[in-house]
């Protein structure tokens, strides 16, 4: 198994360890001008640590071109939704403070779908390079092929797409970036270990915790920026009649339809949670009064026009009322207020007839 990831690792980040092996403390220092790393420069970043922040002081050209912002300067942790979604922020967060702290190379193989839609697999290998500060080099490659070896064979499998790998300084493997006692609040590595306990089984939706979680981070992340942030509270109107008339599997048809629905209407940065039975809940980061109302409609409208198919050849059909809170610029109450609000005005999209969107005062 220690040689393992060499069999596998791109020959592009094969190179760049191998340089950096070599390099001196002062060409580390100042590795997005020195010469050994030149025909790296184009996939090659460089993160410092400084004011409470996690910084790009060196953004390579092929990002830029692949993902159409040159984010040089800018603080990872403050990037928009938009650029750096929830999810991808978590494992950068994660890797690059393990990596701070254990002081050792991680190098990572990951599968994922971008804004242009295509599955692409890339590979990542973060270096330690002086206090504070990190390289990092990644390449778009194809999908590594798993080497027959034996019983190793399935250790590599679940490594790849799943756990970083710390290497030590010959690029054999030393450990698995497995931390949860150091690293327990990382949203991604938590949701990625330990699956069962944030999401939910049936709906594949975060469950309450979870959702709690992501949600309180992008919230916190809208009060630093000064940004608008929404939350919709939903619920299937007389859920209850769909059981006691169709028989709980009906119920459970309903709920999956119900899900893929708002998975439909949602954006990519938005946050999609069950809180139990019929009543989920959504965060909407980056958005005022009006484009919740948008979004929330929208969301009303496909429920509505759902027919999720039982058996007999029959059809279910239901509706859902939704309740909308948002807070910012001035103010931002936690989750659970935020929630109670968008609770109060869910009642009142009942009490009102069912089957509509009420904002919140105030």
């Amino acid at each position: 198994m220690p040689h393992l990831v060499g069999k596998v690792m791109d020959s592009h980040l094969a190179d760049l360890f191998t340089l950096w092996r070599a390099a001196t403390p002062e060409e580390l220092a100042q590795a997005e001008t020195a010469g050994r790393f030149d025909r790296h420069r184009d996939h090659l970043l460089v993160i410092e640590e400084a004011d409470g922040h996690t910084r790009y002081r060196h953004y390579g050209r092929s990002f830029t071109l692949h993902f159409g912002k040159d984010l040089t300067g800018q603080a990872i942790d403050a990037l928009p939704s938009d650029v750096l979604t929830p999810g991808r922020r978590g494992i950068l967060a994660f890797e690059y403070a393990y990596a701070h702290k254990v002081g050792k190379p991680l190098w990572r193989s990951y599968t994922a779908q971008f804004d242009d839609g295509m599955r692409q697999t890339w590979q990542r290998l973060v270096l330690p390079a002086g206090p504070g500060r990190l390289l990092v080099g990644a390449y778009d490659v194809e999908p590594p092929r798993l080497i027959d070896t034996g019983s190793a064979k399935g250790l590599l499998r679940l490594v790849i797409e799943r756990v970083p790998v710390v290497l030590d300084e010959a690029g054999a493997v030393a450990d698995l970036a497995l931390s949860l006692q150091a690293f327990g609040d990382t949203q991604v590595q938590v949701a990625e270990l330990e699956v069962l306990a944030s999401r939910d089984p049936l709906t594949n939706t975060s469950n309450l915790r979870h959702f709690h979680h992501l949600a309180g981070m992008e919230l916190e992340h809208a009060r630093r920026m000064g940004r608008s942030f929404a939350l919709l509270a939903l619920d299937i109107d007389h859920f209850k009649r769909i059981n006691d008339s169709y028989g709980h599997a009906a119920g459970d048809s309903a709920l999956k339809a119900f899900a893929a629905a708002c998975r439909t209407a949602l954006r990519e940065p938005d946050i999609l949670g069950r809180l139990g039975g019929e009543e989920f809940a959504v965060a909407l980061p980056n958005t005022g009064a009006e484009g919740a109302l948008v979004i929330a409609e929208r969301l009303r409208r496909l429920v509505e026009e759902l027919r999720p198919p039982l058996s007999g050849g029959d059809t279910l059909s239901f509706t859902v009322s939704i309740g909308v809170a948002t807070c910012g610029p001035d103010s931002y109450p936690g989750i659970p207020d935020l929630l109670a609000r968008a609770d109060e005005a869910l009642y009142a999209a009942k009490k009102a007839g069912r089957n509509r969107v009420i904002l919140a005062e105030g």
